[in-house]
This record gives C-alpha cells, sequence and structure tokens, in this order.
C-alpha cells in the first residue's frame, strides 16, 4: 500500500469514527440537536434517506428540515396559519404525505371539516426551489388527522388515525378518496378530558400498531394487504403514560414518545422508561419518535417535543420545541 493510499485510508477511518459519533458529544445519551423559537410545537417527524429530518408544526403550521450532522434547520414550506401539521410519512423514496387540521390547542379539538392530506415532495427541493407541496385533497369526514403510515403492497394508499373520531381511515396518496378501513372501540377516547383516541400508526409483518393516548394504551391488530382488519386487537403495553407516535424496530420493540418520557416496549410487553418521566422538566412534551436511517445514525432515535406548550411541570419553563437525538445503545 502506497503512502498516499494509507493516508487516504487513515482518513477514511477517521472520518467513519467522527461521523458515527455524531451527534452525539461524550457518549451522551441525549443531545440537543435543534430548539425551535418559543410556542413551536413540534408534532411529527420523518427521516430522509439522506440523514435530513423532517419536523412538523402543529402552532406554526410548518414543515421544517434539520440536519442532525450539521445541525442546521430550514423552512421546507409555511402553510396556512389555519393548517397545524400532524401527521408525515414517506410513500416512496423521498416523497412524502402530510395531514394538517385547524387545531385548538387548548383543547386539541379540531375544527370540522378541516382536515386535509399533501404531497411533500421532496426529491428537488432545496431553499429557494419551487415549493414541493401540493394539496392532495380535503378530507372533510376527518375529524383530527394524526399517525400517517403508507400500507406496505401498496404506498399509494396511507392509513391515518383519526384521534377524534377513533377511526383508521384509508386514503389514497393520488386522489385523496378515502373511507374507513378499520372501526374499534380500541381506537376511542375514554374520557372528555383527554379528547385524543388512536394516534401514531405503524406497520409490521401485516400488523397495525397503533397508540391511544387516552387509554395509556399501545396495541396491534392484524391487518390484510387493503389495510382492513383480519383479526382482533391485542394489547402490547398500558403501562406507558399517554403515548403519542412511536418508532418500531424490526423484531417489535417499540419506542414511545409519551408526555415527557420516551417509553421502550419489548415485543413480551415488558416496558421501561428510557428518558424523562412524568415530572420531567428536561424533555418536555416528547411527541415522536424515529431511527436515523444512514451509516453513521441508524442507531440514534429522533424524538420531537412540544417544549411544553401542553401539560408542562409544575414549575417548567415552557421553551421552544425540540429534536433531540437518544443514543439508544446505551441502555442495553
Amino acid at each position: 500500500m502506497t503512502v498516499a493510499l494509507k493516508v487516504h485510508f487513515f482518513l477514511s477511518l477517521l472520518f467513519a469514527a467522527l461521523s458515527t459519533a455524531l451527534p452525539f458529544s461524550n457518549n451522551d445519551a441525549v443531545a440537543t440537536i435543534w430548539t425551535f423559537p418559543n410556542e413551536t410545537w413540534v408534532e411529527n417527524l420523518a427521516v430522509r434517506q439522506n440523514g435530513a429530518v423532517l419536523c412538523t408544526s402543529i402552532s406554526r403550521a410548518a414543515i421544517y428540515q434539520v440536519d442532525p450532522f450539521s445541525h442546521v434547520a430550514a423552512t421546507v414550506h409555511q402553510f396556512d396559519i389555519l393548517d397545524g401539521v400532524l401527521g408525515i410519512a414517506e410513500i416512496e423514496n423521498d416523497i412524502f404525505v402530510a395531514v394538517t387540521a385547524t387545531i385548538d390547542l387548548a383543547t386539541n379539538m379540531a375544527k370540522n371539516g378541516s382536515a386535509k392530506i399533501w404531497r411533500v415532495d421532496m426529491c428537488a427541493w432545496s431553499l429557494g426551489a419551487p415549493n414541493p407541496i401540493s394539496l392532495i385533497s380535503n378530507l372533510p369526514e376527518v375529524g383530527l388527522p394524526d399517525g400517517v403510515t403508507p400500507l406496505p403492497t401498496d404506498p399509494g394508499v396511507v392509513l391515518v388515525a383519526d384521534a377524534d373520531k377513533g377511526l383508521i381511515w384509508r386514503v389514497s396518496t393520488t386522489t385523496g378518496a378515502h373511507t374507513i378501513a378499520i372501526s374499534d372501540p380500541a381506537f376511542k377516547y375514554t374520557s372528555p378530558l383527554v379528547p385524543i383516541g388512536v394516534n401514531g400508526l405503524k406497520i409490521l409483518d401485516d400488523e397495525l400498531y397503533f397508540t391511544n393516548l387516552a387509554a395509556n394504551l399501545i396495541a396491534r391488530i392484524p391487518i390484510t394487504a387493503n389495510g382492513s382488519a383480519s383479526g382482533s386487537v391485542q394489547k402490547v403495553s398500558t403501562e406507558t403514560l399517554l403515548p403519542d407516535d412511536f418508532a418500531l424496530a424490526g423484531d417489535g420493540t417499540i419506542y414511545a414518545a409519551g408526555y415527557n418520557t420516551l417509553w421502550r416496549v419489548m415485543p413480551d410487553g415488558t416496558t421501561d422508561a428510557l428518558v424523562g418521566g412524568p415530572n420531567s422538566t428536561a424533555v418536555q412534551g416528547i411527541t415522536s419518535a424515529q431511527f436515523g436511517r444512514t451509516r453513521e445514525d441508524g442507531g440514534v432515535l429522533y424524538i420531537s417535543t412540544t417544549g411544553g406548550l401542553l401539560l408542562a411541570p409544575a414549575g417548567a419553563r415552557v421553551h421552544g420545541g425540540q429534536l433531540l437525538a437518544v443514543n439508544v445503545g446505551l441502555f442495553g
């Protein structure tokens, strides 16, 4: 091996080691990637193949992009202020769909008839480029659209959680045509004090995993290729507090956002808190969790927060929502 090749090889290894350490320093379990301005409620996340993280905001009615390695953020699209952005999911390479609604943040209720679904084409997006957002359709029958997940056999169709009506909708990402895919009592909220039922959605091995925030429930239900139920709901855990969106590992382990806590739920239902806690002021209002997608951050879990805009712990200072990185490998 020549000297030049040896130097190139050494620098490649050094760069790989540094990249693997990012976005952490000093083997931290949790690192702050970005803090948004005050009163920015970050609701949901989607990770692009290039590693950038798309963050939706209800309060700011916007989609942002954050580079977790350079710690640079940009606005992808600013919606009308009435279109608070909730769930987002990739339906094909670098093309996403997002759902919006007009939401009263004090009550978490959506205005009747305000739900919409949008196409977010990131393939050619860059700062100053043409608007990557286009309206697919209004969803007037949907109450509060939240979690979104594509059908594995037909990415032109997504399932959308209706947290208000307690339904799962089947929605075409080309025409916006929508029908009820699944209706089950396990999707309903149980108290008017917490009017949010079915929330996060993910599919693994022909089963739809979901959370019900008001019921403190994480469960799954077998589904057919078109998203209809093919069996009954099976509880996975009832030990998480106010579970919101979640990441689902290939082995069935769930990393669920819940109030001020990141919960880990093993396939056998064993549940523990990895980050924060009900009274934590360090991570206020965790809303979503998604794994990194590059070689450097595949073991990193990105989580979003409201900054304490809703149900902040006593004495906590409300600040801007955040994008945080969790080094899940440190938790065993």
